[in-house]
C-alpha cells in the first residue's frame, strides 16, 4: 500500500467520524474528526430542512415534490456515509495526483468512502469561522468539501461538477433545475446556507425570521 493505514479506535460505539485514516499525523486527524462530526450534524439539518424556500430554490432551482425528494434522499446518503464509520482519509502531498492543482480534496467515485484530502484542505475554515461576504468565505468550508466530496460517489448521490462557485451554481439552479441535482457543490451550498448562513447576512438571500 502507498501509506501505511491508520485505525482510529472510538469508546462510542457509534462512529461520528471516520473509521480510518491514511497518510495522516495527529493534527490532520484531529481536524479531519471535528470535520466529519460536524459535517454529519450540518448535513442532518440539511436534509430536514428540505422544502420549497428560498434556499432549495437558490441552489436546487424550481421546487416539486420529486426533485425534493431527491435531494433529500442524498443528503441522507452523505449522512449514512458518515455515520456508518465506513469513510477513509487520505492525506495527499501538494505533489500527488489530484492534489497538484488547486484542489481540495477528490475521490474516486466507484471507490467508497476513500476521500483524498489535499494540504489545501486543511487551510480552509470551519463552518463557524465563516463570515459572508469575506473572500476567503468564498471558498467555502472544511465541513461543506465534506459533503461535497461524498455527494460524489455512486453509492451516494453520483453527483458531477458542473459549476463550482457561488455565483455560477446559482444562475444554473435558476436555469436547470436537473443539473443541479446533479452538482456536488449545489449540496455543499444548500448545506452551508441552510445551517450557518441561516442567520448571516448572505447578498440576495432574505432576512431569517426570528
Amino acid at each position: 500500500m502507498k501509506r501505511l493505514l491508520i485505525l482510529l479506535l472510538f469508546c462510542n460505539p457509534a462512529p461520528a467520524a471516520a473509521e480510518s485514516y491514511a497518510g495522516c499525523n495527529k493534527d490532520q486527524i484531529r481536524v479531519i474528526a471535528t470535520a466529519l462530526r460536524s459535517a454529519k450534524a450540518l448535513t442532518l439539518k440539511a436534509a430536514t430542512s428540505v422544502g420549497d424556500t428560498p434556499e432549495y430554490h437558490r441552489w436546487f432551482g424550481d421546487y416539486t415534490t420529486g426533485n425534493a425528494e431527491e435531494v433529500r434522499a442524498n443528503l441522507k446518503s452523505i449522512i449514512s456515509a458518515i455515520r456508518d464509520g465506513g469513510v477513509t482519509a487520505q492525506c495527499d502531498m501538494a505533489h500527488d495526483a489530484g492534489c497538484d492543482g488547486r484542489e481540495y480534496a477528490w475521490v474516486f467515485p466507484n471507490d467508497p468512502y476513500v476521500m483524498h484530502l489535499c494540504p489545501s484542505f486543511f487551510y480552509l475554515p470551519p463552518l463557524a469561522a465563516l463570515q459572508p461576504g469575506a473572500r476567503r468565505s468564498d471558498n467555502g468550508t472544511r465541513e461543506g468539501t465534506i459533503v461535497h466530496e461524498l455527494s460524489h460517489f455512486n453509492r451516494v448521490a453520483s453527483t458531477q461538477d458542473h459549476c463550482y462557485s457561488r455565483t455560477e451554481c446559482t444562475t444554473m439552479a435558476s436555469g436547470d433545475a436537473r443539473r443541479a441535482i446533479n452538482n456536488a457543490d449545489s449540496y455543499q451550498y444548500y448545506t452551508e446556507d441552510v445551517t450557518y448562513y441561516a442567520r448571516q447576512p448572505v447578498a440576495g438571500k432574505p432576512a431569517a425570521a426570528d
